[in-house]
């Protein structure tokens, strides 16, 4: 008969992994969210042009197969999350099962089993709205390692600034003084402030982008 068939479950839980500390996790933050963006944005053009291109074809049965070609392409990008998750987030969440059709079931039939399988549908909404929260962690992380960097090493490369005497600083502006002093001492509060809330941040921004890759790609582990 060809009826689907559910794969046995994978196991419970895998030992708990040590999670990293200090300077390597905010590197592992930092790595998880920026590198976010790169995978989250060749997701949702791919998915989103399978979707479309299989739900035109729906009057003709090629649209079933682009559909189910466009499954498998969306739990390969969740495959790679959860790659992502492990091995920079620390995460142990098992990969759930996905049906699949029994042997000798025909080319419809396995069509029809992928499109069935509610873990194929959760990697496809996965591929449409993690480019949200990858967007999001991507453009705060690069931000504030920016203000670190930029804040702390201004009083080396402003001298290659040309301020010009119409040039009005951001010191002049918030009332501190005119002049390089003034701004050099600013730049540098900046960067301080950004260096030292810059695990608190990149750890907040990768927790979103995690978040949701979990609930998305592990709970029905």
């Amino acid at each position: 008969m060809n009826e689907t068939l559910q794969l046995p479950r994978a196991a419970a839980a895998r030992p708990a992994t040590e999670r990293p500390a200090g300077v390597r996790r905010v590197l592992l933050d930092s790595g998880y969210s920026l590198s976010a963006f790169f995978l989250a944005i060749p997701a949702l053009v791919v998915v989103s042009v399978g979707l479309a291109l299989g739900a035109g074809l729906l009057v003709l049965l090629a649209g079933f197969f682009v559909l189910m070609a466009t499954t498998y392409v969306a739990r390969g990008f969740a495959h790679a999350e959860r790659a992502r998750l492990r091995s920079m987030k620390g995460v142990d969440d098992p990969t759930p099962t996905y049906v699949v059709a029994r042997e000798g079931a025909g080319p419809l039939r396995r069509a029809l089993t992928s499109l069935r399988d509610p873990q194929s549908w959760l990697d496809v909404v996965w591929a449409l709205v993690g480019w949200v929260t990858a967007t999001i962690a991507f453009a705060v992380t690069l931000a504030w390692w920016a203000a670190a960097a930029g804040g702390l090493s201004y009083w080396y490369w402003q001298r290659f600034i040309d301020f010009g005497e119409d040039n009005t600083t951001l010191a002049e502006l918030l009332d501190l003084g005119k002049g390089r002093t003034p701004e050099i001492w600013l730049n540098l509060a900046i960067g301080v402030v950004a260096l030292i809330t810059l695990p608190l941040v990149t750890r907040l921004v990768a927790a979103l982008h995690a978040g949701l890759a979990r609930l998305l790609l592990t709970t029905r582990a």
